[in-house]
């Protein structure tokens, strides 16, 4: 299980801002900063915050913060990674080929709905 705690700090050491900046930004005391720090379930609400104030988007650590459908969508395309210019080419030229079908069969659909 993944301790949003310690993965927040580490981000956060990271993007080179103090810590006095960010918990005077969070209009919390540096002590509570901490305690959040330690805290192994630390709340999305507040992980969002300091992602803003930090610019970073804590989705790429934690898939619950990606928009709905994204992470799905993720893994739907990973098949399609690109290797060459000639894969390239060739996916195109599949996904032309069923387009090409698919407009194909509508156009009877259409013709025989017009009869």
């Amino acid at each position: 299980m993944q301790h949003r705690g310690e993965i927040v700090a580490a981000v956060v050491a990271k993007s080179g801002m103090k810590l006095s900046q960010l918990h005077r930004a969070l209009e919390i005391s540096r002590p509570t900063l901490y305690r959040r720090f330690e805290d192994p379930n630390l709340d999305f609400d507040f992980i969002k915050r300091v992602g803003q104030l930090i610019y970073h988007d804590f989705a790429q650590e934690f898939r619950e913060l990606a928009a709905p459908g994204l992470a799905l969508a993720t893994e739907a395309t990973a098949g399609y990674r690109l290797e060459s210019l000639d894969d390239c080419k060739d996916k195109l030229l599949h996904v032309y080929s069923l387009y090409t079908e698919l407009q194909e069969k509508y156009n009877a659909l259409l013709n025989e709905r017009s009869r």
